[in-house]
């Protein structure tokens, strides 16, 4: 009973009918996640689908697909199906792997489309030892098997061709195996940094959930530079990796030079403004006709006179569409008296107001940068590295190599005459050719 049990499980998964389901339904619940953007906010989900939509796509894990259980089983069912396959098939290969047909029926021959019968003079064995030195120099080393009605020699080539698919379904599997180990021990999450702030926690691009990272990252320094049109040209980070307050890791990385360590990888991911720092400004006496270039943090008091002084109390990018501004604060003692607005790109907006005769030109703004950082583990990626090597490996021996066969019989008997047939399994033209010019070669060198 048991036995018949696991006869049927076996015949289950062993059915090629299974595979093309099982590819079929990964392959159209893929179109499903391609068409849904992963791993999005929760509310730009419900407002895509609407509330219900949202409670009943999310039952099914359709917004993390690729990392549901129930993908994540499908996976598994299909390499479970694949080694079955494999395993049910492999026997047959191996015995013809092993145990090659060295000698044909001699009516055999006739039934060969590639065929030839050639003359020679001399001994049927000073031919058979005149063919093996020959074919060894010009095509490949015979196998000599007699019998006997006389001496077979068998030549093969691609013989190795026959597992092509079988290695295609290891590419397959170590492929499906490494995404699952990414899946169950791999993360994915992003964090902000600005010069000189530190973390050791990320945040999960999947969920949203906190990641403890095995050490803290410091960001040193972050600089990005600009085109004269105002796109990036380049931004990079200067990074150092801290385990109990020592440095185990330090790189400046850019968007190609990722830092890994201990298998997670820090990537430059993109970058932001954190604001403005400071400010620059020109206060001119009119009394004294004299300049002072002035840099100013927010908030921050300079006198204009015995008792005023002015603070940036705000700051704005784009003011109106009119760029960069600042709203000043003029402050008599302690007590605010008046606020003006001053335009880096229109310098005289305000030009006739002054101060207790002291006249403010902003100059510009001093922004200051985060960096964006994307920090991943993914401990499947070599087993995918290694199935994609396979399988391309798998599909040239596929569909770009074949076996080809040739049988050679001298027989004992004085005719003066020797048989010689060859098949191949697929690219009939290319063997015929092939065979043709060996037929040709044999010729020359029994004449």
């Amino acid at each position: 009973m048991i036995n018949k049990i696991l006869d049927e499980i076996w015949r289950f998964f062993s059915s090629v009918k299974l595979a093309v389901v099982i590819i079929l339904v990964i392959v159209a619940t893929s179109i499903i996640g391609t068409v849904i953007q992963q791993g999005l906010p929760t509310q730009a989900y419900i407002q895509q689908f609407g509330e219900t939509g949202y409670r009943i796509l999310n039952f099914f894990d359709i917004f993390d697909m690729y990392h549901s259980l129930w993908f994540e089983l499908l996976l598994i069912l299909l390499i479970v199906n694949v080694i079955v396959c494999s395993l049910e098939r492999l026997p047959s290969i191996f015995k013809m792997f092993s145990d090659p047909k060295l000698q044909i029926p001699l009516n055999g021959f006739d039934s060969f489309k590639d065929k030839q019968t050639i003359k020679y003079e001399g001994q049927p064995a000073q031919i058979v030892d005149s063919l093996k030195n020959k074919l060894k120099m010009i095509y490949k080393e015979p196998i000599h098997t007699t019998t006997k009605d006389g001496d077979f020699l068998y030549l093969e080539k691609g013989r190795f061709v026959r597992f092509g698919p079988y290695v295609t379904h290891l590419s397959l599997i170590l492929v499906f195996v490494g995404v699952l180990v990414g899946a169950f021990y791999g993360f994915d999450g992003y964090v902000n940094l600005s010069p000189g702030d530190s973390t050791k926690v990320v945040q999960s691009l999947r969920g949203g959930k906190m990641i403890t990272l095995p050490f803290t990252i410091t960001c040193n320094k972050f600089n990005v530079e600009f085109y004269n049109s105002g796109v990036p040209k380049a931004y990079k980070s200067d990074l150092s990796l801290f385990i109990n307050s020592n440095m185990v890791a330090h790189k400046v990385i850019d968007v190609n030079q990722p830092l890994t360590y201990k298998g997670i990888t820090i990537y430059q991911a993109s970058y932001g403004q954190t604001g403005a720092s400071n400010f620059d400004l020109i206060v001119e006496d009119k009394q004294d006709d004299k300049k002072d270039n002035v840099l100013l943090n927010l908030n921050q008091s300079y006198h204009v006179g015995n008792n005023s002084y002015i603070r940036v109390l705000d700051y704005s990018a784009n003011y109106q569409g009119f760029g960069p501004t600042i709203l000043v604060g003029v402050y008599k003692g302690n007590k605010l008296k008046n606020t003006t607005i001053y335009l880096a790109k229109y310098p005289d907006f305000h030009g006739a107001e002054a101060i207790d005769g002291y006249k403010i030109q902003f100059v510009k703004a001093n922004t200051s940068f985060y960096t964006g950082l994307q920090v991943a583990k993914d401990p499947g990626s070599y087993y995918v590295a290694t199935g994609a090597i396979l399988l391309v490996i798998g599909l040239i021996m596929s569909f770009f190599g074949y076996r080809r066969r040739i049988w050679i019989f001298v027989s004992s008997e004085k005719t003066g005459n020797f048989l010689i047939a060859g098949v191949s399994d697929r690219n009939k033209v290319s063997f015929e050719y092939e065979f043709s010019n060996l037929v040709n070669e044999i010729k020359k060198g029994v004449e």
